[in-house]
Formats: structure tokens, C-alpha cells, sequence
């Protein structure tokens, strides 16, 4: 049975809301904080990155949280962050029992849901599409992020997502490597103030994306066709130059995605065991040949990258989980407000070198949109 704290009162910022969330609403303005504020986010595990992106939004002040998790803490989870208190006897307690505490006390305007459970979302048959559409319709949720879990689950979880027209997000880390996917629907409007002469009123822009769904991104039918027509489905690196492509951390991107292929295979991540390694080298190769990246920027695979992701896919760093959830805490919070260029579509995060870059799979730039 879910768990619920007050709501906070509908309609417009109350005095109480404009105090608190002064400095922000300074920031990015009015409307974007009453976008916020009348807004429904579902998290679905508390594992891991869970943590720094539930605390950034809470006290953003967004409308309602939903949190989902079917497991109980254990004495991996304490280091996760700081949802689960050992002095209050989290270990061997619900996740979301242990948590909602935590979550209440970052902003007590926040309305709070706590859902013992991942179903519809993960189910021992599997996920109903369906079924999950019907429960975002029901609940009224913008956007549901799916945190650390597996590329399978996320794949069913955007599939109804897309049907109910909830925005989607799928995050993880594997160690120094993290990931942020963004599926924002087929027709996601925002607003870009462009670059001006100083002085200048800026003048805003109206912008709308058509995104792709999970799937498309590991759909290879069509990886023969060039960067330039990577709206049809084409390699994202497919004729760059060795600099652009270089800039795009191929080594890391083909390392996910190789991840994925294994885990899809195996139905669980890498532990280290022996063969893993070379399996995933292998898959990672014929990714780097089927992609076409370019030979100057990657003539091999990346052996770093592969052993660490071989070694320690299932370990949480906690760097990276600060730094991937704070990205993707500040990118919700973005697409709530409508404001400003969101994350299109697939960010790769290498914690211990600081870097992150955004690569466009299967789906085309933002356009003007139609007046």
C-alpha cells in the first residue's frame, strides 16, 4: 500500500512557497517555478543515483514525488547517499520506508507518495506496457525517471511512458561511467534565450523535438547511413572527423553500449568474471566497426574503459552518483519548467577524467516551432 504525506495547496505560489523558493524563482522566474510546483515526478529504485536527483528536485520545489522501490536496504545501499540512516535502523527496512523521513524533512511543501513496490513497471512476467501507461495516465505523472535499472526494464518503461505521454528518463553508473538517456515524447516544446549583444532585450525562442524512443537508440538496421542522417536511424559517428569525433567519447559511448548488449545476453551485468572482460572487448569491437567511427580517434577499443566496466558495472562510486545525479536533477527540473535546451539525447559521464558529452541517436535537432 502507498504512503502518503499532505499536498501542498493547488494552484498559484503561495507566500509561503515565494519565500522559500525566492532565490530561484529569481533565477529562472515565476512561471517556470508555478510549472514546477504543479508538477508530478516518479522515481522508480532507490538505488544509487536515486538519491542526489530526489534531493536537488524536492528542494526545487517541484509539486508531488513518487517513489517506487520494491526492496528492502542492505549494507551496499548505505553508501549510496544519505536517504538510508544506519543510526535509524534502515538496513533490513523497506527503501521507501526508510527514505520517506529523509525526503519529508529537504522540503515539507513537496507532496510525498511511497509505493512498496516496482510493479507495473518490473514484474517477475515482465513489464505491461500497457499497464504502465494506465498507471501514469491515473497518477497524472510529467515525468518518470527509472534509476538503475536494467536496459530491458527501461526499454518497456519509455514504451509506456510514450503511450501515456509522460517524459522519461533513464539513469545509471557503473563505477566512473554513468549515463543519462532522455526520451521527452514525440513533440517536446521548450524556450532558448539566444546569445545577444550585450545590452540587448533577449528575445525568446520557441523550440519543439521529436524524440526517439530507447529502442531506436540500439537498433542497428541502420548504421550504414551517415551522421548527417542520423533522424533516420543513422551512426551518430558515421563520417565525423578524427577532432569531432574524438570529441564525442566514443570509447566510452561504445563501452555503454556494449554493456547493454551483454547484459540484454546474460540477463545480469559483468562481475568480473573470468571471460567477461574478453566478451565485452568483442562486442565493443564490432560496435566500433559498425558505428564507422572514425579510425584516427579510436583505431581499437578503449581496454580501460572495458575493464573497468567489466569489474565494477555493478559498484556505485559515490563521485559519480553526486555528479550524474545533479545532471540529471538539473535537466528535469529543465524540461518541467519548459526552459533552455534539455539533454538530447544520451549523455555519457566519465566521473574520474570529468567529462560528459551529449550524443543525438535517432532522432533530429530541435526545429522552430510553428507559431
Amino acid at each position: 500500500m502507498a504512503s502518503e504525506t499532505p499536498t501542498a495547496s493547488n494552484g498559484h505560489i503561495t507566500e509561503d512557497e515565494a519565500s522559500l523558493y525566492d532565490r530561484q524563482i529569481r533565477l529562472w522566474g515565476l512561471e517556470a517555478q508555478t510549472k514546477m510546483r504543479s508538477s508530478t515526478v516518479l522515481v522508480l529504485s532507490l538505488r544509487g543515483v536515486a538519491h542526489e536527483l530526489i534531493k536537488n528536485i524536492v528542494l526545487a520545489g517541484i509539486g508531488r514525488l513518487i517513489v517506487a522501490d520494491g526492496e528492502k536496504v542492505t549494507e551496499e545501499d548505505l553508501g549510496s547517499g544519505f536517504l538510508f540512516q544506519e543510526e535509524a535502523g534502515a538496513v533490513g527496512t523497506e527503501r521507501t520506508a526508510a527514505a520517506l523521513p529523509q525526503i519529508a524533512s529537504l522540503n515539507p511543501l513537496v507532496s510525498l507518495t511511497a509505493r512498496p513496490s516496482l510493479a507495473p513497471f518490473v514484474t517477475e512476467d515482465g513489464s505491461d506496457e500497457d499497464a504502465i501507461a494506465a498507471f501514469l495516465r491515473e497518477e497524472k505523472v510529467d515525468v518518470v525517471v527509472a534509476c538503475d535499472l536494467s536496459f530491458k526494464q527501461m526499454e518497456a518503461i519509455d514504451a509506456g511512458a510514450r503511450k501515456a505521454g509522460s517524459m522519461f528518463y533513464g539513469a545509471g553508473t557503473y563505477g566512473f561511467y554513468g549515463y543519462v538517456f532522455a526520451d521527452l515524447g514525440k513533440e517536446y516544446e521548450f524556450v532558448v534565450s539566444p546569445k545577444g549583444l550585450p545590452n540587448e532585450t533577449p528575445v525568446l525562442e520557441k523550440k519543439t523535438a521529436a524524440f526517439a524512443s530507447l529502442a531506436s537508440v540500439v537498433d542497428r538496421s541502420k548504421w550504414d547511413l551517415p551522421a548527417t542522417q542520423v533522424a533516420e536511424g543513422g551512426s551518430p559517428f558515421r563520417g565525423l572527423t578524427r577532432n569531432n569525433s574524438k570529441g564525442q567519447q566514443p570509447g566510452l559511448v561504445i563501452g555503454l553500449l556494449a554493456l547493454w548488449e551483454f547484459e540484454k545476453r546474460h540477463g545480469s551485468l559483468p562481475t568480473g568474471a573470468e571471460g567477461q572482460q574478453a566478451e565485452i572487448t568483442a562486442i565493443a569491437e564490432e560496435l566500433r566497426k559498425e558505428l564507422a567511427i572514425n579510425e584516427k580517434a579510436l583505431p581499437a577499443v578503449d581496454a580501460s574503459v572495458i575493464e573497468h566496466l567489466s569489474s565494477h558495472a555493478t559498484h556505485f562510486f559515490p563521485p559519480t552518483l553526486a555528479i550524474l545525479g545533479g545532471l540529471l536533477a538539473q535537466d528535469v527540473l529543465r524540461v518541467l519548467s519548459h526552459k533552455d535546451t534539455p539533454i538530447i539525447n544520451l549523455l555519457s559521464v566519465d566521473s574520474l577524467g570529468g567529462v560528459g558529452t551529449v550524443t543525438r541517436w535517432a532522432m533530429a535537432e530541435p526545429v522552430d516551432a510553428a507559431v
